[in-house]
């Protein structure tokens, strides 16, 4: 009798996963139901501060700076304790940040203000990675990082949305809402005793050659994310700017990518279990590609709309595929350093995106935008169809790539 494929058994995977998994997916939604500040930055330094938008996109880009840093300090900080720990000890650091941030006003405190959020905050990304790929093991990791995806993308249905109408009223409740949900999140990990220790015992030393499958997977990830952040990072923009919409209006975009998420992810990460993860890594950017090709005729609200529904089913299948892939390309006393690397991926993006808006609705045009990002979608897809699908030898042994 043939498996069953619907989502009822997608969602019946997901029950078999250890407590401590659902624990972290518990504190991630909570976490991202009050993430409202990354969407508005840029506005509220333009806006609120009265910053020139090249200024407040320049400042923006050190949260991309300070991810960066925070990546492999969180990879070496995962491979060495225990990856829940670190999590939650940086979500309340960050947390305590977030409730300060409001009072900072100058251009040199918003530059410091900004890359010591992202440094706290991502410090546990490449830990709650490393946390799923250790908990879920070989067997479930992909089942794990698509809870916690559907968890992040659930939190992020309330987040941006509630941002939206408190930015319209004043912009430092973002901040404060964001610090508080994150210190909820540390209290809840701490508070459940869940662990993911690290490797112990006389195994090979962790070191950062993840091997050319694994370096390749994160250069063409990077070219990725640029493409998919350039978009969130110019919506908000590109709709109160020139499209005159209310802040309001950003929340509710970014509504509509989140609830897609929430209710297709489970059931689309089952479907294409089967299919090799580079011909999906692939899949996912030339989506991003045709979102593009489509708003450079279409500039209006119908046109971001399209754009942002291919990107949407594009993200889905790169977010988890990518963890999964370099969780079955890199041996585990590596997994630290691999996520730590993943992160980095995340953290360059923001770095360009940024002023990659900044220049080109300052001195270009968002449809000359909209071209670049297109090409250079094409360019990632075809680097990641060439990845290898299976497992290098050497690597899966300890020994060099």
């Amino acid at each position: 009798m043939p498996a069953k494929t619907d989502s009822s058994t997608a969602w019946g995977e997901l029950k078999r996963l250890p407590r401590a998994v659902w624990y972290l997916a518990g504190a991630t939604l909570i976490n991202r139901m009050g993430a409202m500040v990354f969407p508005f930055l840029v506005l509220y330094f333009h806006r609120s501060l009265k910053l020139d938008l090249e200024t407040a996109t320049g400042i923006a880009a050190l949260f991309g700076v300070g991810s960066g840093c925070a990546a492999p300090l969180g990879g070496w900080l995962a491979d060495r304790y225990d990856a829940i720990r670190v999590l939650a000890l940086s979500m309340g650091a960050a947390g305590v940040l977030l409730l300060i941030f409001p009072f900072l006003t100058t251009p040199p405190a918003l530059m410091v203000g900004t890359f010591g959020i992202a440094l706290l905050a991502d410090l546990s990304r490449p830990s709650a990675m490393t946390a799923l790929a250790r908990l879920g093991g070989p067997e479930q990791s992909r089942n794990a990082f698509t809870l916690n995806y559907l968890a992040i993308n659930l939190g992020m249905s309330v987040g941006p949305l509630m941002g939206g109408y408190l930015a319209q009223h004043d912009y430092r409740y973002l901040f404060w809402v964001d610090g508080i949900s994150s210190l909820l999140s540390c209290l809840l990990l701490l508070a459940s005793g869940a662990t993911s220790p690290a490797l112990r015992g006389d195994g090979p030393k962790p070191d950062w050659n993840i091997g050319r499958a694994g370096f390749l997977t994160i250069l063409w990830t990077i070219v990725a994310l640029w493409v998919f952040i350039s978009f969130f990072t110019a919506t908000p923009v590109y709709l109160v700017t020139i499209l005159h919409r209310p802040e309001s209006w950003v929340g509710w975009l970014w509504l509509l990518n989140t609830g897609i998420i929430v209710l297709t992810t489970v059931s689309i990460s089952h479907a294409t279990r089967g299919v090799p993860l580079p011909r999906q890594l692939c899949w996912s950017v030339l989506l991003f590609s045709l979102g593009y090709a489509i708003l450079i005729p279409r500039s209006g609200l119908d046109g971001l709309v399209l754009c942002m529904l291919l990107l949407t089913v594009g993200e889905m299948l790169l977010f988890t595929n990518v963890n999964s892939y370099l969780q079955k390309m890199v041996p585990e006393h590596k997994m630290g350093r691999a996520m730590a690397l993943n992160s980095i991926t995340f953290s360059i993006a923001i770095s360009l995106a940024n002023p990659t808006i900044g220049y080109f609705f300052s001195a270009r045009t968002p449809k000359e935008l909209w071209i670049v990002l297109a090409l250079a979608g094409m360019t990632a897809a075809l680097g990641f169809s060439r990845l290898p699908w299976g497992k290098p030898q050497k690597l899966s042994e300890g020994g060099p790539a």
